[in-house]
């Protein structure tokens, strides 16, 4: 089995490693003494800038599907996109895209969350790890409970990536306590800031800077259910699996820059 890469493959490997290397590795200075300050450690005006000349070149919704205005590179160059973003310190991604488990609203949904997102109007978190259980919806013990033509949620949910900044988020809460959550007991609700749910920073090392997301009473229009009643479990994996092999992609290119620069 040939496992080389293609012509074109090569071609935009290059192109990402030109603008990596020209465009974002003179600000990691910046970003190092901006730690803290600013979600991706550059000032915002900028970073949409840098956003826009990658798309001007052709690199928006590297993952998106087409009929979305995206490139859909598909998984094995969207792996190589990231290995080469993981050369430098700078937390850049490239705009248009929008959470993976975001395509299972139905059109109403699609039309308030979906292609906002894509379009960078509106941003989003995933909200599923809590104190004490981890990433794993077995364990979680945030609350959606039926009240009316609402939910009404309550829980804590931490190490939410992008929670300070995020205008709504995508959060699993227990709806059936007598269903394990693999067989219908959890939901995903898509839940907007303004409805009520709060969030703080999470101090850590390094620029990432992750939040805490505390739901007291916050309720939620039944519309708001993503995908399906009790089908919480199938869209959390779903998320968590594309998740961690763009992070292991990243990963492998951050161990590449760091050799690099030894």
């Amino acid at each position: 089995m040939d496992f080389s890469l293609s012509d074109e493959q090569k071609m935009i490997q290059q192109t990402v490693k030109r603008f990596v290397d020209r465009e974002l590795m003179p600000l990691e200075n910046e970003v190092l003494q901006n730690e803290g300050k600013y979600p991706h450690g550059v000032e915002p005006s900028l970073y949409h800038s840098l956003q826009m000349k990658a798309k001007e070149m052709g690199f928006w919704g590297i993952n998106t599907p087409e009929e979305y205005g995206g490139a859909n590179l598909g998984a094995v160059m969207t792996a190589l996109i990231y290995m080469e973003l993981g050369h430098t310190l700078v937390p850049f991604s490239f705009g248009g895209s929008a959470d993976n488990i975001l395509y299972s609203g139905n059109e109403q949904q699609k039309e308030e969350y979906l292609i906002p997102t894509i379009n960078g109007e509106r941003r989003s978190c995933f909200a599923l790890t809590e104190p004490g259980a981890g990433s794993d919806p077995s364990a979680i013990r945030t609350s959606a409970v039926k009240d009316g033509k609402h939910w009404v949620i309550n829980g804590q949910k931490v190490f939410i990536t992008g929670g300070n900044e995020a205008d709504f988020t995508m959060v699993f809460a227990v709806t059936d306590r007598n269903k394990p959550p693999q067989n219908g007991g959890v939901t995903c609700f898509l839940v907007d800031r303004s409805m009520g749910w709060t969030s703080r920073p999470v101090p850590t090392m390094g620029g990432w800077s992750p939040a805490e997301l505390f739901f007291e009473d916050v309720r939620v229009p039944e519309d708001h259910i993503l995908g399906e009643i009790g089908g919480g479990f199938k869209l959390g994996m779903q998320w968590i699996g594309q998740g961690r092999w763009i992070i292991a992609s990243h990963c492998v290119g951050t161990a590449e820059g760091i050799y690099h620069r030894w």
